[in-house]
């Protein structure tokens, strides 16, 4: 195999494409429960499509490209989760290819290859979730464009201000999916100080094409008056070091090839080999670019196996670096199948839990105690019982509990009951899920909705 892929044909990437359907073939005859992430994509994208406007009559901190992503998702694709996840392959198998042309085009490696593309693509399917069409995945394609313009700025027969103000362009765009992302704007000007002539009117041009869709969808906003919106919600809304959803040593478990790879590659690459100038000032920046993925993990927290895809460009250059320094072919035959089968191995049998130390028991939604009294309704939690979305639609304005909260417990504030009987005047929910009370002090300042809902235990319950 690793001499089939060392050949630069690009007919080996139809190969490449076979041997990720087949790796992810099992998880599309027997697939797994809808995860908490899916579940929210979904209930946002029926919410975007019954007409609501992003952030200004649905409050979420969910950046604007992901949610109106998830907005054409479910127009597209209803609640089908075969088909995100067929697109989901798609996009990784896209990224791989991308990726080890990228690498072939700045003769990165001393061999032009699609080996990388195929080490990509694997590691890409460590994790069920990796299939989930996420944010992540969305924002990382837009990495990787920033990452082929920052190659070419390196090398110094090519420095054009279209490239710099590309590189920016890419790295805005990325953080308009996942906000976190920003981390790499820091992180880019970093490695071009280092590695290259940054002046400051470089700087500037990289800062001004970072700002640019910032820029623009700020403008938007504020054409239709709904700026305060976009920046409390979205800007200010978003939370740092969130809490994780999976622990670090399930993390750890589940990477130990990709680790240990990792290891023998930063090993072989100090005694075996030989580098033009160029290319180990590729190498180093890749070694950046990891550091600038783990800073940005550990920043934004709620770490899941499919948060660690911006890890996949720099464990796939490395470790194909490693594979094609061996020179014993038999040697570097083994340790590719080692790798492919170590990886596909752990990961079903982490999916169907055989390993204790991974526990993906957060990645779900916790079931409700409503699930089995509440179906086909529009319904409003006052809290974060996401469960309900699985047989019911999402209404009113309140999506994200957190940023909602403040306006059913600060009932004091005209502006909140103004919002409150706004959005049920747009979309009227069917049941309401109060287990803190509070919607007794909302109907004792809006007295119209007492007599449209009646009480029963922690429901309340539209009156027909």
């Amino acid at each position: 195999m690793l001499r089939f892929f060392r050949i630069n044909d690009p007919y080996r990437l139809l190969g490449i494409g076979v041997i990720l359907i087949l790796i992810s073939m099992a998880l599309f005859i027997d697939p797994t429960a809808i995860t908490l992430g899916e579940l929210k994509a979904i209930g946002l994208g029926e919410a975007l499509n019954f007409q609501k406007g992003l952030y200004s009559s649905l409050i979420t901190d969910t950046p604007p490209l992901s949610a109106w992503f998830f907005g054409w998702m479910e127009w597209i694709f209803g609640r089908s989760l075969t088909a995100r996840h067929l697109l989901a392959l798609l996009i990784i198998f896209f990224q791989g290819a991308y990726f080890a042309i990228l690498l072939i085009n700045n003769k990165a490696q001393n061999e032009s290859t699609y080996l990388p593309a195929l080490i990509f693509g694997v590691l890409c399917l460590y994790s069920f979730d990796m299939l989930s069409l996420s944010n992540e995945l969305l924002a990382s394609t837009f990495l990787l464009f920033a990452l082929n313009n920052l190659f070419k700025e390196v090398e110094f027969r090519i420095q054009e201000d279209n490239i710099l103000l590309n590189l920016g362009v890419y790295l805005g765009v990325a953080s308009l999916f996942v906000l976190s992302y920003s981390v790499y704007l820091g992180g880019v000007i970093i490695i071009l100080t280092i590695f290259t002539r940054l002046t400051l009117r470089k700087g500037l041009l990289l800062v001004f094409g970072f700002a640019l869709p910032h820029a623009l969808l700020m403008v938007g906003y504020f054409v239709k008056g709904d700026l305060p919106y976009l920046w409390n919600q979205f800007y200010l809304g978003n939370e740092w070091m969130k809490e994780n959803l999976m622990s670090l040593s399930s993390l750890v478990y589940l990477s130990l090839i990709p680790i240990f790879y990792l290891i023998l590659s930063v090993v072989m690459l100090n005694r075996e080999a030989r580098l033009t100038k160029y290319q180990s000032q590729l190498l180093q920046i890749m070694f950046v670019w990891l550091s600038i993925a783990i800073v940005e993990l550990i920043l934004s927290g709620k770490m899941t196996p499919a948060r660690v895809i911006t890890f996949a460009p720099p464990l796939s250059y490395f470790t194909s670096h490693y594979l094609l320094l061996i020179r014993r072919k038999w040697i570097g035959e083994m340790m590719l199948w080692i790798f492919i089968l170590g990886i596909v191995a752990s990961s079903y049998l982490a999916r169907y839990e055989r390993i204790p130390a991974i526990d993906y028991g957060s990645l779900f939604p916790r079931e409700s105690i409503f699930g089995n009294r509440i179906n086909g309704k529009r319904v409003l939690v006052l809290g974060s019982d996401w469960a309900l979305l699985k047989t019911n639609q999402f209404a009113s304005y309140f999506y994200d509990w957190r940023l909602s909260e403040p306006v059913f417990t600060q009932t004091d504030d005209f502006e909140n009951i103004v919002l409150i009987d706004r959005s049920f005047a747009q979309d009227q929910p069917e049941v309401i899920i109060d287990k803190n009370n509070l919607m007794e002090n909302v109907m004792n300042r809006i007295p119209g909705l007492k007599k449209r809902y009646y009480r029963q235990g922690d429901l309340y319950i539209l009156i027909r």
